[in-house]
C-alpha cells in the first residue's frame, strides 16, 4: 500500500500554479518595444565609439538621448489585449516624469553648466603649437567657465555628454514599466559586452589592438577592445560584471520561488565569469581592485541573504556547479591561448608599495597640484570640461610631475577632485541632492535584499570607488551607462 501524498506539499504546488496562471503578463506595449530598440542601440553604441570619447560619437548619443525620451513620452493606449485583466486605459508618462525631483536635479544641472559656458573668466588662445589662458570680465558672483575650442573640451561639449546621460535616465525611469522591459535591456547590455570581450580577445590572440576597425589610420595606436584608454576598458567590463550578476540572481531567486526546473541564471552567471575575466585582461589595476572588493561584498551579502531569507523550495545546487565548471572552462581555454606575462608583470605592481613608479609617484604629484586648484577655485569652478586648460597653471608648482610623468594632464585621475574643480560649490550640491534622493528612494524601500537591485548598487558602488584614483566618469560610455543602471535599479526596487 502506497505512502499517501503529502496535503501540505499538493496544497502548496497547487497555489504556486495558481499563481503561475494569475501571473501570465500581456505582451510589452509597441511604443515600449520600441524604445527599448532605441535604448539598447544607444547603450549598445557608446562603448563601440571607442568609449564616446570623440565630439561626433558625443553628438550621435545626444541624438539617441532625445529619440530615447521622445519615444517614452508618447502616451500609450492600452486595449484589452495589453492590459491583462484590467478595463482598458491610456497611459500618460509625463506626469510621472515630472514629479520625479532627479528630472528637475539634472534640468538644473545641466542650467547651471550652460550657465558657466556664458560667463567665462578665462579665454583659450594659440599661435602655432603655443597654448594660453587670457582673462576675461565676468559677473564675479555668478558661476564661471573658460572659453575653449569645441573640439578640444569645453562646456558646451560636457553639456552635451550631461545631457545625453539625463536624458537616456529619464527614459529608463517613465518609459519602462514592466519588470520584463528591464530584463531585456540588461541583458542588451550583457551580450554587448559579451562581444567586447570576444573582442578584446581577438586582440590578444592575434596581437593586433585595432581589430576590426578597417580605417586603422584613423584609430587610435592602442585600443584595449574598444577603449583608447585601458581603465576606461576596465571600469566598463566591471560594470558589466555586475549586470550579468544582477541578472543571474534575479532568475536564480524568481525560479527558486517559482519552483521552476530550470533558468537562465546559470548562463548568466557564466556570463558574469567571463566579463569579470576581462576586467583583469584589461590591465587596468584600479578596476581589477574595486571589482574583486565588490564581489568579496556581494559574496557576504548572497551568503547573508541565504542566512536569513526563507530557503525556497526550489532551490537547485545546480546552478552554482555549472558557473564554477564554466569558469574553469574559460580559465583553461584562456591560460592555453593567452600570454599572462604582461598580465602578471602588471599587477605585480599591485602586491609590492613601488613609491618610486613613475605612474605613482606623478599622481601623487598631480593629485597635490589638483588640491592647490581645488582650494582656489572650489567655490565657482573653472567651468566643466575646463580642468586641462587651467592646470598647467598649478602643475607647474611640482616640476618633478614632467620628470616621471607625462607632460600634459587632460584629468586630474580623480573624479572625486575633478567634478568639485570644474562644477563649484553649488554645482556639486546638485548633484550632492540628486544622490541624497536616490539614497532615500532606495532606503525607503528597504532593497537590502533584493535580488536585482543590490547587485546593480554594489557594481555601480565599485565604479564610485575607482573614481578615487582616476577619472571613469569622464568616459560618456561608462557615465550614461552607469546612470542607466542606477535607473534600472531604481526601477527594480518598486517591485
Amino acid at each position: 500500500m502506497g505512502m499517501p501524498d503529502n496535503p501540505s506539499s499538493s496544497s502548496a504546488a497547487r497555489r504556486v500554479e495558481a499563481f503561475r496562471s494569475a501571473r501570465k503578463r500581456p505582451p510589452l506595449h509597441p511604443a515600449e518595444r520600441r524604445l527599448l530598440w532605441v535604448l539598447g542601440a544607444h547603450l549598445s553604441f557608446l562603448p563601440w565609439a571607442l568609449g564616446t570619447m570623440h565630439p561626433w560619437s558625443q553628438a550621435v548619443s545626444l541624438g539617441f538621448g532625445i529619440a530615447g525620451l521622445a519615444l517614452a513620452l508618447v502616451p500609450r493606449e492600452y486595449d484589452f489585449e495589453l492590459c491583462g485583466d484590467e478595463p482598458p486605459y491610456r497611459w500618460m508618462p509625463w506626469p510621472k516624469l515630472k514629479r520625479w525631483p532627479i528630472f528637475w536635479i539634472g534640468l538644473a544641472l545641466l542650467g547651471y553648466v550652460a550657465l558657466q559656458a556664458l560667463n567665462p573668466s578665462w579665454r583659450y588662445m594659440r599661435m602655432l603649437d603655443i597654448w594660453w589662458l587670457t582673462r576675461e570680465k565676468n559677473v564675479g558672483w555668478l558661476p564661471t567657465g573658460i572659453r575653449a575650442p569645441y573640439a578640444i573640451s569645453n562646456a558646451w561639449r560636457q553639456l552635451i555628454i550631461y545631457g545625453s546621460a539625463w536624458l537616456t535616465t529619464c527614459a529608463v525611469w517613465v518609459g519602462l514599466t514592466r519588470r520584463k522591459s528591464f530584463r531585456i535591456l540588461l541583458i542588451a547590455m550583457v551580450v554587448n559586452g559579451l562581444a567586447l570581450t570576444g573582442l578584446m580577445v581577438a586582440q590578444h590572440v592575434m596581437d593586433d589592438a585595432r581589430i576590426p576597425w578597417p580605417l586603422t589610420a584613423l584609430t587610435p595606436a592602442s585600443l584595449t577592445a574598444s577603449f583608447i584608454y585601458e581603465n576606461h576598458a576596465g571600469a566598463y567590463f566591471a560594470l558589466m560584471t555586475f549586470a550579468a550578476v544582477a541578472l543571474a540572481t534575479w532568475y536564480a531567486d524568481h525560479g527558486s520561488r517559482m519552483l521552476k526546473k530550470s533558468t537562465p541564471a546559470a548562463a548568466f552567471g557564466l556570463a558574469a565569469a567571463f566579463l569579470g575575466g576581462a576586467v583583469f585582461f584589461t590591465l587596468s589595476r584600479g578596476a581589477a581592485l574595486t571589482l574583486t572588493i565588490a564581489l568579496l561584498i556581494f559574496a557576504a551579502w548572497f551568503l547573508l541573504r541565504r542566512r536569513f531569507l526563507p530557503k525556497a523550495p526550489g532551490s537547485n545546487p545546480l546552478v552554482t556547479k555549472v558557473v564554477a565548471a564554466g569558469f574553469l572552462a574559460f580559465a583553461v581555454v584562456a591560460i592555453h591561448y593567452l600570454d599572462f606575462s604582461e598580465v602578471y608583470n602588471r599587477f605585480e605592481a599591485m602586491a609590492v608599495e613601488r613609491a618610486n613608479e613613475p605612474s605613482v609617484s606623478s599622481r601623487l604629484l598631480a593629485r597635490a597640484a589638483a588640491m592647490d586648484m581645488l582650494r582656489a577655485n572650489g567655490w565657482r569652478g573653472v567651468g566643466s570640461g575646463g580642468f586641462r586648460h587651467l592646470f598647467p597653471e598649478y602643475v607647474k608648482h611640482y616640476p618633478d610631475i614632467y620628470q616621471k610623468g607625462q607632460l600634459f594632464w587632460e584629468h586630474a585621475h580623480d573624479d572625486w577632485l575633478e567634478i568639485p574643480i570644474e562644477l563649484g560649490f553649488a554645482g556639486c550640491l546638485v548633484v550632492a541632492g540628486g544622490a541624497a534622493w536616490w539614497v532615500a528612494w532606495f532606503a525607503r524601500r528597504k532593497v537590502v535584499w533584493h535580488p536585482l537591485a543590490v547587485p546593480l548598487l554594489i557594481g555601480c558602488s565599485q565604479t564610485l570607488i575607482h573614481g578615487w584614483f582616476d577619472f571613469p566618469f569622464q568616459c560618456p560610455a561608462i557615465l550614461t551607462t552607469w546612470c542607466a543602471l542606477i535607473a534600472v535599479a531604481g526601477r527594480g526596487a518598486e517591485e
